[in-house]
């Protein structure tokens, strides 16, 4: 179902590293990657989730996993936190603790307090342990600056640092326009998954194009990097993975 795409990746591991980013360029998708992850991570023995919902409530991450094979469902409140912040918002509008500034704390602020309430309560018990945040953009609709997203994700990157098995993964719609946000927030982690549109515009057998960088060893002046490109085609029940060429389009 997903497990191609993990593959390419380098992300079908039990242990991941520490901070992984996606950026996701404008005008392409890249939800699959968080649906996949989460299905891959929820199928491994004590293996502890967080899901934390900005772009999409939680029933879209169950009606997808549906699609993938998995029921979210089965994990909830076991190996699966959900941190539903757009279901929230819903349900309680303005009263919403995440639309006020609780005992002065910023958005981003009460986010990284309750990420660390669910790691500390949860994370001792368990093999591994990772951290979906399915989309930082929408930080900024709601509100955040600049420097409080950034903020953010060196918190979460420490969180990742000072426990083992711990891994972060985050994603970043319109990449091209938060360009500085996302080359940032790349440089605080080991992999890079860039979604990316195809060169040549639309193509029915092929949604865009995947650039995979990983970090294999960084010294002080300089370090070294592996770069792979992939095409995906996202359908309703899988992703297909093909190598750049293969069915003759450019990329």
């Amino acid at each position: 179902m997903a497990t191609s795409v993990l593959l390419a990746c380098g992300l079908n591991e039990q242990k991941l590293p520490g901070f992984v980013h996606i950026s996701e360029e404008s005008n392409v998708d890249g939800s699959f990657l968080i649906s996949c992850i989460l299905g891959q991570r929820l199928r491994i023995s004590n293996a502890g989730t967080l899901l934390v919902c900005l772009q999409h409530h939680y029933q879209h991450y169950f009606n997808a996993g549906m699609r993938l094979g998995y029921n979210t469902n089965i994990f909830q409140g076991k190996t699966l936190g959900v941190i539903d912040v757009l279901s929230d918002m819903a349900g309680e509008g303005l009263a919403s603790k995440w639309l006020r500034n609780t005992e002065g704390q910023t958005l981003t602020e009460q986010l990284v307090e309750d990420i660390r309430a669910q790691v500390e309560s949860n994370y001792a018990s368990r093999n591994s342990y990772t951290v979906l945040i399915d989309n930082l953009s929408i930080l900024f609709n709601l509100g955040a600056s600049k420097l409080q997203v950034q903020q953010f994700c060196q918190d979460l990157a420490a969180l990742a640092k000072e426990r083992e098995n711990l891994t972060v993964i985050t994603k970043l719609s319109n990449s091209d326009i938060y360009q500085l946000t996302d080359n940032n927030v790349a440089k605080l982690g080991q992999v890079r998954i860039q979604v990316l549109r195809l060169k040549s515009g639309v193509f029915r057998e092929v949604d865009g194009k995947l650039l995979i960088e990983r970090v294999l060893d960084e010294g002080n002046y300089a370090c070294e990097e592996t770069r792979k490109e992939v095409l995906y085609k996202v359908n309703d029940r899988n992703v297909k993975i093909f190598a750049p060429g293969e069915i003759g389009v450019k990329v």
